[in-house]
Parts: structure tokens; C-alpha cells; sequence
């Protein structure tokens, strides 16, 4: 693990392949269950926002979903149940009305969950801007889904791998030209370069190397190689807050394993048949 810091997780990758890095990627975006809100019913709203409009940005608010996992149903358990079915839905509640002179900013923040273990992850989100005398009094209903169906439901807002990079050197043999361009775009690179006069190092850090290759092309003829281990990741994953990103991850990869799984029964059936 190189960084672990609220939301935002970063790993280095060894020992796998990288068709199989990629679908734990692929499924920490559509197969990882969170919670958001599906079903919204408005019984008062005049203010400036269709029923239509204000039910969709409460829907893309991210609900703290890691409590939900073990206390709802997931999608296909709950199919045929009943809107406010206990065991597949939280109910949060949004009610606010202006005076005479009075306006006012709704924010996520105002949703009101019967649920403490299902509410908004950020109350700062503003939802709607209300003009005096106005009215809003809706309920809305939240269930566990997948990023498939629909991008609320997505927990992370980046998911990412690349090659590791690796920088092979010799200071003595590089020109002032070629460190002088490094430096201009990564000098803490050029600096422990400098310390150590030559040899490899593996960049770790979550920089872009796109100048580093650039300068290594354009300005260094000898005395430095860049190159990429494509044995090797560096795993970023920066969750919507719905759920820590090391869960996420977990339970991505066990998305993975179970279509693999379900992938060897139906291989077996052929094999049998």
C-alpha cells in the first residue's frame, strides 16, 4: 500500500496479470453495490424545479452505504418487492418551507434519513434555491444497486491502474541540458538522482510522466532510460464516499471471482453434456 488517506487509496500491484487487474477496475465501477435513491414521491414543490429535475439531483447524492450491504437486499434479491419494503428500502424524508421575505438554499444536507446508517455522505450539496413562500415536501426511497444500471450507483470516481515507471541513470553521463529539463518538471526526481549518481528508481509517486519521457526523448542522447514494467501496477481508487475504497476493492474482486466461478459451472455443464 502506498497511500491510504480518507477516500483515496493507492496500491502497487505484483504477481497478477493485467487482464485480471483491469476487471477488478472495471467492477469496482459496475459491480459493487451502494445505496442511492430510486424512487421519489413529491406531494408539495413550487418552487422553480420540476418534480422531474429535483428528484434526479437527489438521486445522484452519495448515501454512506457500508452498513447497507448487510442490512438490505442487493438488486436481484429485490426485484418484486413493494416500494418501502423494510428489507430493500431506506426512506429519507425532505420537508422545507420559506416565509414571506425568506429564501433560502436546500442542501443534501436537509434530507432527513430514518436510517442513520443511510444518509447523505457530503450535506453540502445543494439541491434547489428557494424564492419566498415556498414549498418542499417529498420521500424518497433509496435500495442497493450496481454502477450498471445506472451511474449513482458507481461508489468510485476513479479507478485506475498504470505501468510502474522506472528510471535507469547514470549522472556522470547525462548532460546539464537533459537535467535541467528533468528538474523543470520533477525536480525531487532529479535531486535523488544527484544523491545517489546512478542506478534505477521506481517512481511510486502519483505524478504523470509524460514530461519525464519527453525530456529522456528530446534533451538526454545518453546517461538515462525511462521505461515501463508492465508486470507491475500502480492501483488508484478515489471513492464517492458511499463506501471505503478498500471495501470497494474487496468487494470488486469478489464480483470478479463469482463470474469466474459462474463461468466454470456452465464450461463444466459443457464438459459433462
Amino acid at each position: 500500500m502506498l497511500e491510504e488517506s480518507g477516500l483515496r487509496l493507492r496500491l502497487r500491484v505484483e504477481g497478477f496479470p493485467l487482464p485480471l487487474v483491469n476487471a477488478v477496475r472495471r467492477a469496482s465501477y459496475t459491480d459493487v453495490p451502494v445505496m442511492a435513491v430510486d424512487y421519489v414521491e413529491v406531494f408539495d414543490n413550487n418552487t422553480v424545479l420540476y418534480d422531474e429535475i429535483l428528484a434526479h439531483r437527489i438521486a445522484l447524492v452519495p448515501l454512506t452505504s457500508e452498513e447497507a450491504l448487510s442490512k438490505y437486499g442487493r438488486p436481484e434479491e429485490c426485484e418484486k418487492a413493494e416500494l418501502g419494503d423494510p428489507r430493500c428500502y431506506a426512506v429519507l424524508s425532505l420537508e422545507v418551507e420559506t416565509g414571506p421575505g425568506q429564501e433560502r438554499i436546500v442542501y443534501s444536507g436537509d434530507l432527513v434519513s430514518q436510517d442513520p446508517d443511510v444518509r447523505p455522505v457530503y450535506t453540502n450539496m445543494p439541491l434547489v434555491i428557494m424564492a419566498p413562500q415556498q414549498r418542499i415536501r417529498l420521500q424518497a426511497y433509496a435500495r442497493l444497486g450496481y454502477g450498471k444500471e445506472h451511474a449513482k450507483w458507481m461508489p468510485v470516481s476513479v479507478a485506475a491502474h498504470k505501468y510502474l515507471p522506472i528510471v535507469e541513470f547514470n549522472v556522470e553521463e547525462m548532460s546539464e541540458e537533459c537535467l535541467s529539463c528533468i528538474e523543470t518538471g520533477y525536480p525531487w526526481l532529479v535531486e535523488r538522482m544527484r544523491k545517489l549518481g546512478r542506478g534505477r528508481i521506481e517512481i511510486v509517486e502519483d505524478v504523470n510522466t509524460s514530461g519525464l519521457y519527453w525530456c529522456v526523448r528530446k534533451k538526454c542522447d545518453r546517461g538515462v532510460k525511462l521505461f515501463y514494467d508492465d508486470s507491475r501496477f500502480l492501483f488508484t481508487v478515489e471513492s464517492t464516499g458511499a463506501l471505503p475504497p478498500g471495501r470497494i476493492l474487496v468487494e470488486a474482486a469478489e464480483a470478479v471471482a463469482r463470474k469466474a466461478e459462474k463461468l466454470l459451472e456452465e464450461l463444466g455443464r459443457l464438459r459433462s453434456g
